[in-house]
């Protein structure tokens, strides 16, 4: 089977946000479990969760540190490049284990119990996985895989984030649904009153299991689509900013300021200032700050030709 966003977000309930935060943060993700094709499975559904992103599959698309590293240095130089996200396969863990080094936006699949290349895979071995990753990672994700049914997922080490944008998404996602299926029902009960039609068929035609998914995954994406675009556009801004300050200007901007320019109003700075970083690999939290700019204000607008 393989899993739906819906499906996702009813089987992790309240950690869902926190996995969401971590993957658009481009932090490692390991997925661990004793059924190696649900682990696998999961693995490569855990893409569609950033599907704004190039995926790229260790051992099919790259076999070597040095090519997943030149794929980073263009996202460096060229903020047009699609973003990657990568996807290490359970049978390949050996392979990843002795070529690569550094695991920012992976996801990758540890199959307890299996043999893989040789090598028995245990929870030392899962320990030994983490280790490897931290050592070049500030952080780490464990999705753990009982089974087809649970899942529970944790940081490796605490996070400051908020989680404000993707409670949000998710909160989005679960009134717009309801709002959604409750007008397509009203209207196709609306097209049947007066039919002889049985409790049975009725059952059948008012029944929008598929349909359901299918607006769950639409309007994901379109929120995540909505936060990436207003992260780029702050992009644009805060690099000029940078600009500025570089030719001498002492400016920087205030939240609100941004926020106003960039058509966003959700989440906190440091989360926006942290994706941004993992996006497009830059800092700007020395270009925004708190408290008021005179003049500045009309400066932003200008830019946008407002």
């Amino acid at each position: 089977m393989t899993y739906s966003i819906m499906k996702l977000i009813e089987l992790m309930d309240d950690q869902f946000p926190l996995l969401l935060n971590t993957l658009l943060e481009r932090m490692p993700v390991i997925v661990a479990g004793e059924d190696i094709e649900l682990v696998d499975d999961i693995t490569e559904s855990l893409t569609t969760l950033c599907s704004h992103r190039h995926k790229l599959v260790f051992w099919r698309d790259f076999t070597s540190e040095s090519e997943i590293l030149g794929v980073w240095e263009e996202e460096k130089h060229n903020y047009e490049v699609s973003r990657t996200i990568v996807c290490g396969l359970s049978g390949n863990l050996r392979l990843a284990m002795d070529r690569i080094s550094h695991f920012a936006g992976w996801i990758l699949g540890v199959p307890l119990g299996f043999t893989v290349l040789g090598i028995q895979v245990t929870e030392n071995t899962l320990q030994d996985v983490t280790s490897h990753i931290l050592k070049n990672s500030s952080n780490c994700g464990i999705l753990r895989v009982s089974s087809p049914s649970s899942i529970t997922f944790s940081l490796v080490r605490s996070t400051n984030s908020s989680l404000e944008v993707e409670k949000k998404i998710v909160n989005k996602i679960l009134v717009r649904k309801k709002q959604s299926l409750e007008r397509i029902r009203r209207l196709l009960t609306k097209s049947l009153r007066g039919l002889n039609v049985s409790n049975h068929i009725l059952t059948a035609v008012l029944k929008l299991d598929d349909e359901s998914e299918k607006l769950t995954q639409d309007v994901f994406e379109e929120e995540i689509n909505n936060y990436v675009h207003a992260a780029r556009r702050a992009v644009t801004l805060l690099s000029r900013i940078r600009l500025a300050r570089e030719l001498g200007a002492s400016t920087t901007l205030t939240e609100r300021n941004l926020y106003e320019a960039i058509g966003w109003d959700g989440g906190e700075l440091p989360d926006l200032i942290q994706f941004i970083r993992a996006e497009w690999h830059e800092d700007f939290s020395d270009c925004v700050k708190s408290g008021a700019l005179s003049g500045l204000g009309a400066w932003v607008d200008s830019m946008w030709g407002t």
